[in-house]
C-alpha cells in the first residue's frame, strides 16, 4: 500500500493516503518512484483546466527504479532505472508507422481516460478506483504503469534530472528540435520560460539558433534562460511584438514558439513572426483560447505556418537515451533545471510553488 497523493476536489489540497496497489498485468511494470517533477500540466488539472476524472494521484513526469515486471516484459528486469513518459507509444498503430509516435491511437486513449492501456486503473482507495494522470500517477511512492512507458537510463544520472526528461524536457526540448524548422543562423523566440520553455531554448540553440529570445514575466526566470542559451530577453507588455521585430531587422522572427497557452500570448507569438517564418505552439491552454487570424490577410499573404507541437514530437525510445547522451556530454542542462525540491509530505507546498510561477521546476524527492 505506497503513500499517494491523491486529488479528491479540484483546487483542494491534496491527500496523502495509504492506497492499494494491484500487481502489474502483461506488459506493465511496477515502478519505486524516486523523484517526480510537479508541471504544469499538474496545476492545470489541480485548477480543473485540464479535464481529468477524479479522484486521481496526479504526476506525470518522474524517474525510479523498476521493482517487478508483468508477463510478456522482457526488456526490462527488477532493479533497472528508467524514466516514465506519459504517452505509451505502440510502435505498431497507423501513426507510429507514419514517422508520428506523438499521436500514437492507443496511447492518446489511455491518456484521456486517466488509466492504462486496457482503460483500467491499478490504483484503488476503499474498494473504489483511482485513475492516473496521463496513465502515470507518479505523486506515489510507486505505480504501476505500461512497461513501454518505461525506458531504462544509466546509473550516470541522478533521478532528480531524469525525471524532468519525462515531460518537460521532452516537450520543450523536441518542440525546437523535433517539431519546428529551426536552421543555423536562425532567429528564434521561445515566449514562456517555466520549465518546458527553458527546454525550448536548449533545443533552439542545440539546432543552431543564432539569435535566442526569452520572453517571460519573470525576472527568476529569464535569468534562467540566459543560462540555458537564451542571447536576448524581453519582458511581456503592448510592445513585444515591436520590440522582438526590433531585433530581428525590422521583420520578426523565423521561429516563434509559444509555450503559455494564454489567448494574448498565442497572438502575440503570430504577430512577431516574419513573413514566411513559423509559428509552434505548445502551450496548454483550456477551451476558450482560440488561434483568430484572418485567413488571407493574416495567413495567406504571410505565408506563415502554425503547428502544434504534442509531446515535442517526440520519439521516446529514440529520444530519451538521446538526451541522457546529451546529459552526459554537458550539451543539455538539466541539474540547473531543478529550482527548488521538496519532500513527498511537501507535496502541497510544490503544488503551490509551481502555481505561483516561481522558478523553473519544483521535484519532490522521494
Amino acid at each position: 500500500m505506497p503513500l499517494s497523493a491523491v486529488l479528491e476536489t479540484p483546487n483542494q489540497p491534496l491527500t496523502l493516503r495509504e492506497i492499494d496497489l494491484e500487481e502489474p498485468r502483461t506488459g506493465e511494470v511496477r515502478v519505486k518512484i524516486g523523484a517526480t517533477g510537479v508541471c504544469h500540466s499538474d496545476i492545470s488539472v489541480y485548477t480543473a483546466v485540464l479535464p481529468n476524472p477524479l479522484p486521481a494521484v496526479l504526476g506525470h513526469e518522474a524517474a525510479g527504479t523498476v521493482t517487478a515486471v508483468g508477463d510478456g516484459v522482457q526488456d526490462l528486469a527488477p532493479g533497472d532505472r528508467v524514466v516514465l513518459t506519459w504517452l505509451a507509444q505502440c510502435g505498431e498503430c497507423f501513426y507510429c508507422l507514419k514517422g508520428q509516435p506523438q499521436l500514437c491511437e492507443t496511447a492518446g486513449v489511455a491518456f484521456a481516460k486517466g488509466a492504462l492501456l486496457d482503460g483500467t486503473t491499478r490504483y484503488s482507495m476503499d474498494g473504489a478506483g483511482v485513475f492516473q494522470m496521463a496513465g502515470l500517477g507518479t505523486f506515489s511512492q510507486e505505480c504501476v504503469v505500461p512497461a513501454r512507458s518505461a525506458i531504462k537510463i544509466p546509473d550516470t544520472i541522478p533521478l532528480t534530472s531524469a525525471a524532468l526528461i519525462g515531460c518537460g524536457v521532452l516537450t520543450g526540448w523536441g518542440a525546437a528540435a523535433n517539431t519546428a524548422s529551426i536552421g543555423i543562423g536562425d532567429t528564434v523566440a521561445v515566449v514562456g520560460c517555466g520549465g518546458v520553455g527553458l527546454n525550448a531554448i536548449q533545443g533552439a540553440r542545440m539546432s543552431g539558433a543564432a539569435t535566442i529570445i526569452a520572453v517571460d514575466m519573470h525576472e527568476e526566470r529569464l535569468e534562467l534562460a540566459r543560462t540555458m542559451g537564451a542571447t536576448h530577453t524581453l519582458q511581456p507588455g503592448d510592445n513585444l511584438p515591436k520590440q522582438v521585430r526590433q531585433l530581428t531587422g525590422g521583420r520578426g522572427t523565423d521561429v516563434t514558439l509559444e509555450v503559455v497557452g494564454r489567448q494574448e500570448t498565442v497572438r502575440d507569438a503570430v504577430k512577431m513572426t516574419r513573413r514566411g517564418g513559423e509559428v509552434v505552439l505548445v502551450g496548454a491552454g483550456g477551451d476558450d483560447v482560440f488561434l483568430n487570424v484572418p485567413a488571407f490577410n493574416g495567413m495567406v499573404m504571410s505565408e506563415k505556418t502554425v503547428k502544434g507541437s504534442l509531446y515535442g514530437s517526440a520519439n521516446v525510445k529514440r529520444d530519451v537515451p538521446r538526451l541522457v547522451s546529451l546529459y552526459e556530454a554537458g550539451l543539455l542542462k538539466l541539474d540547473e533545471l531543478v529550482t527548488e525540491q521538496f519532500a513527498f509530505d511537501e507535496v502541497n507546498d510544490a503544488v503551490h510553488y509551481c502555481l505561483d510561477q516561481k522558478g523553473a521546476r519544483a521535484v519532490m524527492v522521494l
